[in-house]
Formats: C-alpha cells, sequence, structure tokens
C-alpha cells in the first residue's frame, strides 16, 4: 500500500484540507484532514503513521487497540499518536468530529537508512513503541513545520519536509524504539497533572458505576502502576481512595433530597445495595445515613 493509499484505506469518510499527494516528496507524505465521529476499519499499516491534533476538539476522544493495548486518549492540541509498521489497529473509534489532525508517513526504509548510517540494527520501523497523547515538542516542531509547506507551498519546501522526515525518523527511533532505556510509560511530569485531570473528570461523570484503576489508566494514557504512582503523588491519596471520597460526597448531597428513597442513594453512590452502603457510611461518617439525613436543617 502507498503512502497516500494509507490515509485514502483508513479514514475514508474524512475530510481532506490538504495532501502532499502530487508534491513530489520523497520518503515522506502527509495528510490534513477533518475526521467525522465513528468507527475505522481495521488496518495493518506497512509505514509508520504520526498523527498529531493540531487544534483542539472539545469532548472527542479517540480509542484504540494495537500492539496489545487499548488506548483512550483526548483530542487537545499538541497531542500526537504513534502507529509503528506492523501493529495491527482492529478496534479504531472517533467520538466525536475532529477538526484538523495532521498525519504524517514515514516508509520503513527512512528507518533502514538510518540503521545502514550508523550500522545499528536496532533501529526498525517496526520497533517504534504503540503510544498515544504523546506531548513531544520537537515531534511538534516538525510537524507544525510539514503542515506549513502543505498549507503554503514554497520553493525549498521539498528540501525542507525530507529533511524534517529524517530528523522525525530519527527521534522516534532514539526516544521511542523499543530498547529505549527511557521507562515506555513515563509522561513528562508537567504533563501528568492534566492526565490526571481527564482521569478525576471520568470518575465524577462515572460514580454510579463499578471503575477500575486500568479503566482510569487508560483514560490518562499511562500504565495502571504508572498511573496510580501519578495518582497518589498529584492528588495526596490513592485512586481507590479518591473515588471513595467522591461517593460519600454524592452520597451527602443526594440525602439532602428528603423524597429519595435509601435504596436509590446506595445504587447512585456506587454500593450494589442499601446495608452495605450503610454499613461503609456509618463507618466513614460515624452516623447512619438515615441519622445523617435527619440532622440536615
Amino acid at each position: 500500500m502507498t503512502l497516500h493509499g494509507h490515509g485514502a484505506y483508513k479514514f475514508p469518510n474524512a475530510g481532506l484540507a490538504a495532501t502532499s499527494l502530487g508534491r513530489g516528496w520523497n520518503g515522506v507524505a502527509a495528510e490534513l484532514r477533518s475526521h467525522p465521529a465513528g468507527d475505522l476499519p481495521a488496518i495493518l499499516p506497512t509505514q509508520m503513521e504520526v498523527t498529531l491534533a493540531t487544534r483542539r476538539s472539545p469532548g472527542a476522544f479517540v480509542r484504540r487497540k494495537g500492539a496489545g493495548l487499548r488506548q483512550r486518549s483526548a483530542v487537545e492540541q499538541g497531542a500526537i499518536w504513534l502507529c509503528p509498521v506492523g501493529v495491527g489497529e482492529d478496534e479504531i473509534g472517533i467520538s466525536a468530529p475532529l477538526d484538523e489532525i495532521l498525519h504524517i508517513y514515514l516508509p520503513a526504509d527512512r528507518f533502514d537508512a538510518l540503521a545502514d548510517l550508523y550500522g545499528d540494527g536496532r533501529i526498525r520501523a517496526d520497533a517504534i513503541r504503540y503510544l498515544a497523547d504523546l506531548r513531544d515538542p520537537l515531534i511538534w516542531q516538525i510537524g507544525l513545520s510539514i503542515r506549513s509547506e502543505l498549507l503554503r507551498e514554497t520553493s525549498a519546501g521539498r528540501m525542507m519536509v525530507e529533511s524534517a522526515a529524517l530528523a522525525l525518523a530519527a527521534r522516534l527511533a532514539h526516544a521511542y524504539g523499543e530498547d529505549c532505556p527511557n521507562n515506555p510509560d513515563a509522561a513528562p511530569e508537567a504533563d501528568c497533572p492534566k492526565r490526571i485531570a481527564r482521569a478525576i473528570d471520568f470518575i465524577r461523570d462515572n460514580l454510579e458505576r463499578d471503575i477500575s484503576v486500568s479503566e482510569l489508566a487508560e483514560v490518562a494514557c499511562l500504565s495502571p502502576f504508572h498511573f496510580a504512582r501519578m495518582f497518589k503523588r498529584v492528588m495526596g491519596k490513592t485512586p481507590h481512595g479518591f473515588v471513595s471520597a467522591e461517593r460519600f460526597e454524592l452520597a451527602r448531597r443526594l440525602l439532602g433530597d428528603p423524597d429519595m428513597p435509601l435504596v436509590t442513594v446506595a445504587h447512585r453512590s456506587g454500593f450494589s445495595n442499601q446495608a452495605a452502603f450503610s454499613t461503609a457510611f456509618k463507618r466513614a461518617m460515624g452516623c447512619t445515613p438515615g441519622d445523617y439525613r435527619r440532622r440536615i436543617p
């Protein structure tokens, strides 16, 4: 499949605002697309795809599955997704329309050339990690330069883009290869509060149902271990402790409605039955839900 053929197959319903097709670029292709909400076809890529959200799409999420990983990430300006050669994606969904997304495609031989140049067989297109919601200032700047050339062709643009593509391949191999010594799950420290904030919003929107740490980690685009560690660092309590506190806060608000049955308060606060709710509430608050309600002015 050609570089541009990849985009045409994977995004059959997407709008195409700009494309490098016909520009004569060697070893790189790019497309600027808008995407409707919906599911995308499964695909096994034969080239490296780097996707950048050049604009924020409020309330939009992208979920995808590849390399045995399920990922769910908000579409914020600056977010980057990596899909390496040979990583089949069989579940890709977009929750809401996306305004402007930049797709950059690199053929496998871009990485082969780097491996030959430096005599390092570890540099391979299929050795890049499958990552979502990545924040990398260098990749971002490379992407913006390619976007600029897509929108406004310049006399030396082809040379600039092909040089940028080589720098992009080098950055991917250096920072996101399988043998990279850095923690593959580690997000920049400055970015962790944003990720945890998304998880908190998800918790508050889903207090009435079961919530797992794995699910929260997916929302934050971190491994469960790294998420739990970062959550405790940012919030001062474990995910479980935070969810529990939020549910009791919800229960206190619901108890302010004298007409709401206690069993309904229990279910909406995440408990399977009224007895379990009453026991947990008394342990936490020092009184039963009924006593608490009677004390409300």
